[in-house]
Formats: C-alpha cells, structure tokens, sequence
C-alpha cells in the first residue's frame, strides 16, 4: 500500500509559523523616516566661498565656508518634495561658528520663492558638540532648504547642514 504525503500541510504549517512570528514584531515607519539626513550627499549650492558640497558630505570636519562680509546661504536640493521640521548645523570644531541663522525653504530654486521659516542666534560650544538642532515650527513640504547666515567672517563655518523630517 502506498502512503501520501501532504505537502500542502506542511507548507501551510510553515507559514503559519512565519506569520505568527512576524506579528510579534513591532513596525513603526515614521519612527526610521525620522533618523534619516534627507541633505547627506545632496546638490548644494552657496552664495560664495569654499565648496557647498562640503556642507553635505557627512564628514563635519570639511565644511563651507563663505566669503567673508554680510550675508551668506547654503542651500541643498533635496531631490524631490520632503516633509521637513529639523534643521541640524555642525560646525567643524571651536573656533569656527555661525550666529544668526534663518531657515527658508522651497519647492523651486528661484531666489524669490524662498520662504521664511524660523530664525535666531545660537551659540556652537564644546557643552553642545558643535551642534546646533533647529526645530520648526510645523513641518513643511520643500525640496529645497537654506540656511542663510550673518554676520559672515574668516570664522563663519557649517561643517554639516542636515535636514530631517516626520
């Protein structure tokens, strides 16, 4: 006498197990959208002085840094439209800083179309890492972000202009 098999059991049993499995898992997606540097490795651009693309390369020790005298901006090209709240600046290391910082944003590189989003002093210090987080205060859809700065000295650097969202 012959005896079956029941390969469809088997396999229904198997993915069953994968599933019950799988559901124990917690998945939160807007918790790794929010982690993620929507500028790292993106076109920038800048008003003047060294090279934009420093800005955005993810090593804060190159930065840009603009000819000195008045005002200066740093803008990155997000790719497309991106849902944006956080504006993270690193400056390189002490002696080099930004102080008034407005963050505008855009869904078109035309200067004009800019829009102002926040502004205000802050101080890089050895207590902060450098670092400076800007929070907007409601999140915004822009595929373009500048950081305009002033004054502009030898000393007015960004090492990183990250940008993230929800």
């Amino acid at each position: 006498m012959k005896k079956f098999r029941y390969p469809k059991k088997r396999l229904s049993i198997a993915l069953l197990a994968v599933l019950l499995t799988a559901s124990s898992f917690s998945f939160q997606p807007g918790s790794a959208s929010a982690s993620w540097n929507k500028a790292l490795g993106r076109y920038a651009w800048a008003s003047s002085g060294s090279s934009p693309a420093n800005g955005v390369d993810g090593v804060p020790n190159t930065f840009w840094q603009p000819s000195g005298g008045g005002q200066g901006w740093l803008t990155v090209d997000l790719g497309s439209s991106q849902s944006v709240q956080q504006i993270v600046l690193k400056s390189p290391a002490y002696g080099h800083w930004v102080e008034a910082v407005s963050v505008l944003t855009s869904d078109s590189a035309d200067d004009g179309s800019f829009a102002a989003q926040t502004s205000g002093t802050y101080a890089f210090y050895s207590a902060n890492s450098y670092t400076v987080t800007i929070q907007l205060p409601n999140a915004v859809n822009a595929r373009y972000v500048r950081v305009n700065v002033a004054p502009v000295s030898t000393a007015t650097t960004i090492g990183e202009l990250e940008v993230y969202g929800p």
